[in-house]
């Protein structure tokens, strides 16, 4: 059996029409499968009979993902056999991180710290970056040891030039596209 669409992103209140299509090998019909979503069977009434093996289900206002991995929607023949599956993730884009503050213990790391933005939750993994570089001609650098400090840190441990003005900022990134946080300009040697 197959599911269309396979593990699609969907934004939170969208709607989806999910249908779930038999080989004739199975000698199933339409009226012969059901749906569960997270285990749960959804009611009848939101199935629809597409062709003599394909069942399609609508689904309505979706909330955002209860599971890391993805909701699971799946096609189930009428004996509870799963014929196929589906993972739906469902969120929101992630906002622009904030917040970001910076100190070094020995002016030759830095740690930063931010708030992943106004309502924080995507109900997707979404990740952050801090990205750092030299003011006038250095290239992008990524920092690498995050939640030294908390969730939202990151510690860059060497390497750091003195006198020199560094930019630095977030990048949130999932499923649903990418925030990138204001630039913050700091010298080691002020933090």
């Amino acid at each position: 059996a197959v599911i269309s669409p396979q593990d699609p992103t969907l934004l939170m209140g969208s709607s989806l029409l999910a249908t779930c299509t038999v080989s004739p090998d199975f000698h199933l019909k339409a009226e012969d499968l059901y749906w569960t979503l997270n285990g749960r069977r959804l009611p009848p009434t939101s199935y629809t009979p597409l062709g003599p093996t394909t069942l399609g289900v609508a689904l309505a206002h979706l909330n955002g993902s209860r599971q890391q991995s993805g909701d699971n929607l799946v096609c189930h023949s009428r004996d509870g056999g799963i014929l196929a599956g589906s993972c739906l993730y469902v969120g929101l884009p992630p906002e622009k991180p904030v917040n970001i503050s910076c100190w070094s213990k020995n002016m030759k790391d830095l740690t930063c710290k931010w708030a992943p933005g106004t309502e924080g939750e995507t109900f997707l993994p979404t990740n952050y970056t801090l990205k750092y570089k030299l003011r006038w001609y250095g290239r992008d650098n990524t920092c690498q040891e995050y939640h030294t400090a908390g969730p939202y840190s990151c510690h860059i441990p060497k390497d750091l030039a003195l006198f020199t003005p560094y930019e630095i900022w977030v990048e949130a990134s999932n499923r649903l596209g990418v925030a990138v946080s204001d630039v913050v300009m700091l010298d080691i040697l002020d933090v």
